[in-house]
């Protein structure tokens, strides 16, 4: 009974994988065919192809994976891994996290870059990653099947929306970055995103959250109340001396927080910090 119970589930999550088809949009990329078996993983086994960093992934939203292998007509071969996360959002977030600081970023998709003979790039909710294999493509043809890739998703890739708030002098290259969970340590604070400022000597963080105000609301309530703070939430700005994060400065609007972490003396970057907030309107 139990050799045909462990037949059944094993017939089970073979039928489950087998039933997954590889999305149409990436069989025909020009000037490559596809190659053997294609690997798809979803948020149950993805260990099994990132076993130590699956856990990274998931904390991004991650949906699923596919892995393919490419030829050219001069039989040079690559290897496309698509990683599928909720959102754009969660996707920038890993991308993010393993985009280099000092990365050349390059026009593919809504951001890419080239390191170590592999292309990697954002894409709607896809990170997408390209190996090369061998014999090895040049750089050009790498970043050109990249590029075609990311046109397989969207005609027009954006970033997320919030990048755009951050101003761009004296902000830190590649430097952003989401936050996808409990965001200064507030159960719940899930999806800010921070960027890296230096001014002279002054190193700093500035975030901003957009969501529900309702949702805003609860979140600075629920950061209220960890530093005892009793007072009424206004729109304004808050500063504060948090026995974790050291000099914090928090501004509430409706529907939006905005805040600067990370300062050893925020007087130095007020300018920075007041044109952030003004703008964003």
């Amino acid at each position: 009974m139990k050799k045909i119970l462990l037949s059944v589930m094993a017939f089970v999550c073979v039928t489950l994988v087998g039933a997954q088809t590889y999305p149409a949009q990436f069989e025909n990329i020009e000037g490559f065919t596809l190659q053997g078996e294609k690997q798809f993983f979803d948020r149950d086994n993805l260990y099994n192809y990132i076993n130590g960093a699956s856990d990274f992934y998931l904390g991004y939203d991650f949906q699923d994976l596919w892995v393919a292998d490419y030829t050219n007509d001069q039989e040079q071969s690559l290897t496309l891994e698509l990683y599928r996360h909720g959102d754009n959002m969660y996707a920038f977030g890993i991308y993010s996290e393993e985009r280099p600081q000092a990365a050349n970023l390059l026009e593919i998709g809504a951001e890419g870059f080239y390191e170590s003979g592999a292309v990697f790039f954002l894409a709607g909710s896809y990170y997408v990653k390209v190996y090369n294999g061998h014999p090895a493509l040049d750089e050009d043809s790498l970043v050109d099947f990249a590029k075609q890739v990311a046109g397989k998703v969207c005609e027009k890739c954006l970033l997320p929306e919030q990048l755009s708030y951050f101003p761009a002098e004296n902000k830190i290259p590649s430097s952003e970055r989401y936050m996808a969970e409990n965001f200064m340590g507030v159960t719940g604070f899930n999806g800010a995103f921070t960027a890296k400022y230096k001014i002279g000597d002054e190193e700093c963080r500035l975030f901003v959250y957009k969501g529900d105000d309702e949702r805003c609301r609860e979140i600075m309530s629920k950061y209220f109340t960890r530093l005892k703070f009793k007072k009424k939430l206004k729109e304004i700005t808050y500063v504060f001396d948090d026995p974790y994060l050291d000099k914090v400065k928090l501004t509430y609007k409706k529907g939006f927080i905005y805040g600067m972490l990370d300062c050893k003396e925020p007087e130095k970057v007020k300018g920075l910090y007041d044109g952030f907030v003004s703008q964003n309107k």
